[in-house]
């Protein structure tokens, strides 16, 4: 078995296990909250009339803000876009990124797929934070191409009641 069979296997286990953890999380305690707000609002610098993009926010008991993207290439050595978020455990448990929140990368409205890279610090996203943690975490995605801009979307696992967007003009 290949280094990408076991590690998509790995994560797909822990997603599985995260999303059985975190489907009672929701019940009585979400009622009894107020309406999850949007956080900061963000407008484009190029023109007023543009539409606005949040990026950053609260995710039912997580703040997360899309903060930047760089470049770097995959083990394949292929093009990749690596989205850096911050992730802030508001609950009072522990938390993964992976298993709390559910990102997307498109391009020309088509979704990006998930990059497996050949060097450390990419793993971020299944580091368990206690409770009023932040962390700093990468995810990379394989870019269609290099000239058109990536549209990232956030929102907490299995709800899209609050969705944060950016998107990011490629040069």
């Amino acid at each position: 078995m290949n280094v990408k069979k076991i590690v998509l296997i790995v994560i797909g286990v822990l997603v599985v296990g995260g999303v059985l953890v975190n489907m009672g999380s929701d019940s009585k305690e979400e009622k009894n909250k107020k309406e999850p707000t949007t956080g900061t609002v963000v407008k484009s610098q190029e023109s007023e009339a543009e539409p606005t993009a949040t990026d950053a926010g609260d995710l039912g008991d997580y703040h997360v803000v899309i903060k930047e993207l760089t470049f770097a290439k995959d083990y394949k050595g292929e093009d990749v876009a690596v989205i850096d978020y911050e992730f802030t455990n508001n609950s009072d448990k522990n938390a993964m990124f992976l298993t709390s929140i559910s990102t997307k990368a498109f391009q020309n409205g088509i979704a990006l797929d998930s990059a497996i890279m050949g060097e450390e610090g990419y793993v971020d996203s299944m580091t368990e934070i206690q409770p009023n943690a932040t962390l700093n975490l990468k995810v990379p995605y394989k870019l269609a191409d290099m000239s058109t801009p990536v549209s990232v979307e956030a929102t907490k696992l299995f709800s899209d009641k609050v969705k944060l967007t950016k998107e990011f003009v490629l040069q």
